[in-house]
């Protein structure tokens, strides 16, 4: 930059955010003008027009870095960088003060380590503002903190820490607080706040707690449960198709021989009573085929059917709050999720559940189990397009069924936030509008 000025203009002084500059002579200007302190930028104002000897230029300075003082604000058009009027000297951090006033000092951590309160701040305004700062300690005791070397920002301003030490008496027996403050600026930068924890809220959420471990302890207990009734069926249904098996080899079997002459064997001894008996028992299993199962008695006429509202308690882990959709309300549902029974002491017919939407696939596919036991899951679409209604009935021979709780597991669930890339990081399955009970009347 040059140091002689192009155009007889100089600095005359400074107002707030303000520069004000006064033409000695004849001046033109129609350019970009910007200003530098210690070559960092500042201020950039175009000015244009043929200002006469006496008229004054107002520039406009809004914030100013951390730099030693004394330092001077020096204005050059940006095209050419040829300085257009003498500099104006900043001499102490009061010139700084009334050019942008005491800026922004915002605190961005603050913490408690080894009993001194530490914290750093910014002001990205006024970086050479020299704050003084204070804490009131407890709403009532003011301390001195003592504020260290500012750093200049590279985005401007400057940043500085604190600190201020605590003594044991600050810790009362209602707790801790303490608030920062800088002199010029009302009400508190930053607080800390401990308090001692409520007792009544501590033992509220104890008992919380243990409800709901004694809740997962339940559903794990009917997990293996399940998995036991699982594999004893598996196993009933192999040692059934082993049956058939035999059945049909021995049929097969007697067949053939029943179709080939057999010579008498003259002088052969007959079979004894004990022996007949056995064959013909044998020869009437063969004969009558695969064993008849009981078919379920027919459902009772009269059922009593119990809706559980949606904003119930008896909705356990794994439903998420209820939402509302065009005045319809639903709660979505987690990969698992467990609904109590609200009537245990009646034995359940089945439970009827109103999907009113399905995340991540078109149709549901869920596991459902009584307690431990696995029910059969139906599939219903209401005629007038309402929504789809699952039935979730007990197996044949254990109908109506007694149990505490319906545990239903989805084998699709996804998350918005993964499918989606929205903020929604909850796992969602099915949408239920609706969950009934139905009883035998």
């Amino acid at each position: 930059m040059a140091t002689d000025s192009i155009t007889p203009i100089r600095t005359v002084g400074a107002t707030y955010q303000t520069i004000r500059m006064s033409c000695v002579g004849h001046a033109e200007l129609d350019d970009v003008v910007v200003a530098y302190v210690n070559g960092i930028k500042v201020g950039e104002n175009y000015i244009s027009g043929i200002f006469r000897a006496g008229e004054i230029i107002e520039y406009p300075i809004q914030y100013l870095p951390f730099v030693d003082l004394p330092s001077e604000i020096r204005f050059a058009r940006m095209r050419d960088g040829v300085e257009i009027a003498t500099p104006f000297t900043l001499k102490t951090p009061a010139d700084a003060i009334a050019l942008v006033g005491l800026g922004d000092v915002r605190i961005e951590s603050l913490s408690i380590e080894h009993g001194v309160v530490r914290g750093v701040a910014v002001n990205r305004v006024n970086g050479l503002l020299r704050p003084e700062m204070f804490a009131k300690i407890n709403g009532v005791v003011p301390r001195g903190v003592v504020v260290d070397q500012h750093r200049l920002l590279d985005d401007g301003g400057a940043s500085f820490q604190f600190h201020v030490r605590l003594e044991p008496q600050d810790l009362t027996e209602n707790g801790l607080t303490i608030d920062m403050f800088v002199i010029g600026k009302d009400g508190p930068l930053s607080s800390i706040v401990y308090r001692r924890a409520d007792p009544d809220d501590s033992e509220r959420r104890i008992i919380q707690l243990e409800s709901r471990l004694d809740q997962s302890q339940q559903a794990t207990g009917y997990q293996i449960q399940a998995l036991d009734n699982e594999i004893t069926a598996r196993i009933g249904l192999l040692q059934d198709r082993i049956d058939a098996f035999i059945e049909y080899s021995a049929s097969l079997l007697f067949d053939r021989v029943a179709a080939t002459d057999i010579q008498h064997v003259a002088g052969a001894p007959a079979l004894d009573a004990g022996k007949q008996k056995k064959m013909q028992m044998f020869l009437d299993l063969v004969k009558s085929g695969a064993k008849t199962r009981g078919e379920m008695s027919d459902r009772p006429h009269t059922t009593d059917r119990q809706v559980v509202p949606l904003r119930s308690s008896a909705f356990s882990q794994g439903w998420y709050d209820v939402e509302l959709d065009d005045g319809d309300e639903y709660r979505w549902m987690a990969s698992e999720a467990i609904v109590f029974n609200p009537a245990p002491e009646k034995k359940v017919l089945e439970v009827q559940i109103s999907v009113l939407g399905i995340y991540g696939a078109e149709l549901p596919m869920l596991n459902c189990f009584f307690d431990g036991t696995p029910a059969n899951v139906l599939r219903e679409r209401s005629a007038a397009g309402g929504p789809l209604v699952l039935r979730f009935q007990a197996p044949k021979g254990k109908s109506p069924i007694s149990c505490d709780m319906l545990r239903i597991e989805s084998m699709v669930s996804a998350s918005p936030a993964a499918l989606e890339g929205s903020s929604d990081q909850r796992l969602l399955s099915i949408a239920v509008s609706q969950i009934a009970f139905v009883y035998p009347a």
